[in-house]
């Protein structure tokens, strides 16, 4: 059984999460949805989707199958995760795009909803999967607060059960605390053992906003997972180098958005709940970072609300 931690929200309530979630990006079509069936077989609960992945209608599917085939399972058993669009940052497409993404998933509700980033982006924007720019495409016109007040009206009708927001540094973060009356339950951004964001981290808890990690394992091109210091405590734990870098995480407070099709990864990337880090291995892991970051979004690069400081 996955643990749980939990996301606490500005109104002083709180909601349950997973301790570890399923990432979506790039799973599509039959077979993709057989891999979201598989996870849940596995023990997985927690999706992570978006708009811009354009698989929220198989992730819906694969979570309904589920249900009407087992009958222990229920919709409240599943925590589920979708983002705004970037291209409907204005106030009036906010509730529109959200509403849209529950009717395609066809669950009634998201969980927790996520703005995908600070920067608006122009209508029929589009970028390469290497995130180089294809056109002219953010639209600087557009506040991130305007968006943000967007996603408080969908939490304030029921559409969303929490919200949040992807990519913010500690810049965005403070505009969305000053002028918006709802605290981000969450911030979802690449955090791993090459790039652990330790600042950023702990300006999130300071605000009691948890910290979502997507690309937790970094990308092949990266050293981290080959370090020595993490082969040896994966050697001295009898973990993989993977476990290692997923447990450093939790250790941190941080929930991992892990993503894989392969059953056997999975499974890897659960078992990760049956033995702890010690003070000196973490610290040890923290010494590691350096801009090993897999997720670069250049075609960010030079936007007016996108001030974009690294820490590592």
């Amino acid at each position: 059984m996955i643990p749980k931690t939990y996301i606490r929200l500005s109104d002083e309530k709180s909601i349950c999460s997973p301790a570890i979630g399923l990432g979506t990006y790039l799973i599509t079509g039959a077979d993709g949805k057989e891999a979201i069936k598989t996870a849940i077989d596995l023990g997985y609960r927690m999706f992570d989707t978006a708009v811009a992945y354009g698989n929220e209608a198989i992730v819906g599917e694969a979570i309904r199958d589920k249900v009407r085939e087992a009958k222990h399972m229920t919709r409240e058993d599943f925590f589920v995760i979708s983002k705004l669009c970037g291209t409907r940052h204005r106030m009036d497409m906010v509730e529109k795009c959200c509403q849209k993404s529950v009717e395609c998933m066809g669950l009634d509700y998201v969980d927790l909803y996520l703005m995908h980033t600070p920067v608006a982006l122009k209508h029929g924007a589009k970028i390469s999967t290497e995130g180089t720019v294809l056109n002219n495409i953010v639209d600087d016109s557009i506040n991130p607060t305007e968006a943000w007040l967007g996603l408080e009206k969908c939490y304030q009708e029921g559409i969303c059960r929490s919200i949040g927001v992807s990519n913010f540094n500690e810049h965005q973060l403070n505009s969305l605390l000053l002028e918006g009356s709802i605290v981000p339950a969450v911030n979802q951004i690449e955090c791993s053992v090459g790039f652990n964001q330790k600042s950023l981290r702990q300006f999130c808890q300071q605000h009691q906003i948890l910290v979502m990690g997507y690309a937790p394992l970094g990308k092949q091109k990266l050293p981290f997972l080959t370090n020595g210091i993490v082969k040896q405590i994966a050697l001295s734990t009898g973990k993989t180098p993977a476990q290692i870098a997923l447990r450093y995480l939790i250790e941190g407070g941080v929930v991992p958005i892990v993503k894989s099709k392969e059953l056997s990864r999975q499974q890897e990337n659960l078992d990760v709940f049956d033995f702890s880090l010690t003070d000196q291995q973490i610290e040890d892991l923290d010494a590691i970072t350096g801009k090993q970051r897999a997720c670069e979004m250049r075609f960010l690069a030079g936007a007016k609300h996108f001030p974009f400081i690294e820490t590592v």
